[in-house]
């Protein structure tokens, strides 16, 4: 199971309110299973899905700087985490 554009579009959504700069700009994704304990006896694999979206914001003085934001979300699109680099 690999996440549907409406999901990705959702998830965009939200990176592009956090971080207007990066309007536009599809994202690397990247299927990460989630490991599970011994006791659980869950026949079926759940997954999360790391977005990478990379661009670059204007700065003072005529300056660029790379962004680069990374998102862990569930199989449903929900964001579980949110980070910036710099």
């Amino acid at each position: 199971m690999s996440l549907n554009s409406e999901i990705i579009k959702t998830i965009s959504i939200q990176v592009y309110k956090t971080f207007p700069e990066l309007k536009g700009i599809s994202p690397n994704i990247t299927k990460q299973s989630i490991p599970t304990n011994k006791i659980s006896s869950k026949t079926t694999q759940d997954y999360r899905y790391l977005l990478i979206y990379k661009g670059v914001a204007a700065m003072p003085g005529g300056h660029t700087m790379n962004r680069i934001v990374r998102v862990v979300a569930n199989h449903k699109g929900k964001v579980i985490k949110m980070t910036l680099s710099k």
